[in-house]
């Protein structure tokens, strides 16, 4: 789940006004500025659903999987009418079905479309929910609850309310058919449809799973210099670009990413491991040293982080 996963990737607008001043403003900024392990432990203890729904972002911002499975349950079990942490659960889930063996994938499959579903119920005009509702029917076969009669009804419910996420869902249906030239007009169309970095990776995304690794790039490279406000795309992107061997291309907008205020949680620590990587690749070993353990510093944890230091 691709989309599903880059959706939760990390940069998402923190809960409104009413909801924040349950929280710590001092939980906030650790969030804000990344500092994940002091942000965890000043929310563990608060158990209102705003509280733990942030907690939720902060351990999925560091892969940690199961706890954020944990306290996204626990939101949901405190504001069980609130559309937004039935969504998350959902995608927690999809995050530990893609990073688990068959069997476990399999068994959480119910869990993820029961929670999509539910977030589309609780908020039907859910640009959001109604995306990653329509990602999961396009992608899982019928056998456990997906199709592409189901994903094309929710095209047609997103038209109005966003036509860039509409052609996009259109683009992965035609994409599962193998219908690739149908799949790159709906990616194009919603790249026309605003010129966003997000349709720029979306496309970028489709044509490294052709293996048009040449348009894949060129696609990521416009997708950094469009997001302007240096949030998850830029990550995705240098994603892509370090994935394909161009790692130079993703350490300026690396770097930018972590210059730049975050409104919501950050993925500060994220950054810092693939900024580490591109340097790795790229042979500055020093500098890709001192980002590992800058993630570190902010995540002690993070296995990510651990690994690339060679801990």
């Amino acid at each position: 789940m691709i989309g599903a996963c880059r959706a939760t990737c990390i940069s998402l607008l923190l809960a409104a006004t009413s909801a924040a001043a349950q929280i710590p403003a001092s939980a906030l900024a650790d969030a804000r500025a990344g500092r994940v392990d002091a942000s965890v432990a000043a929310l563990k203890p608060i158990k209102n659903a705003d509280a733990q729904e942030l907690l939720c972002k902060l351990y999925s911002s560091v892969d940690a999987r199961d706890a954020a499975i944990s306290a996204c349950e626990s939101a949901v079990s405190l504001a069980p009418s609130n559309s937004d942490y039935a969504l998350e659960l959902a995608r927690v889930y999809g995050n530990k079905a893609d990073h688990s063996g068959t069997f476990t994938g399999m068994r959480m499959v119910s869990k993820i479309r029961t929670n999509f579903e539910k977030a589309v119920q609780l908020n039907p005009k859910s640009v959001e929910a109604l995306s990653d509702l329509g990602q999961f029917y396009a992608e899982a076969p019928g056998i456990v609850g997906g199709g592409a009669d189901k994903a094309r009804d929710l095209v047609t419910r997103l038209q109005p309310l966003s036509p860039a996420r509409s052609h996009r869902l259109a683009a992965m249906i035609a994409a599962k058919a193998k219908d690739d030239t149908t799949a790159e007009a709906e990616y194009r169309a919603e790249l026309a449809a605003g010129h966003t970095p997000e349709a720029y990776v979306d496309l970028a995304g489709f044509y490294r799973s052709r293996k048009q690794n040449d348009r894949a790039v060129e696609n990521a490279r416009l997708a950094l210099a469009a997001d302007t406000h240096r949030g998850p795309d830029t990550l995705d992107a240098a994603k892509i670009l370090i994935d394909l061997q161009h790692p130079a291309d993703a350490v300026n907008g690396l770097r930018a990413y972590l210059n730049t205020q975050q409104a919501g949680v950050s993925a500060f620590a994220q950054a810092h491991v693939l900024l580490g990587n591109a340097l790795r690749a790229t042979g500055d070993t020093a500098g890709a040293q001192k980002e590992f353990a800058a993630a570190l510093a902010l995540a002690p944890n993070y296995d990510a982080a651990r690994k690339g230091a060679g801990q």
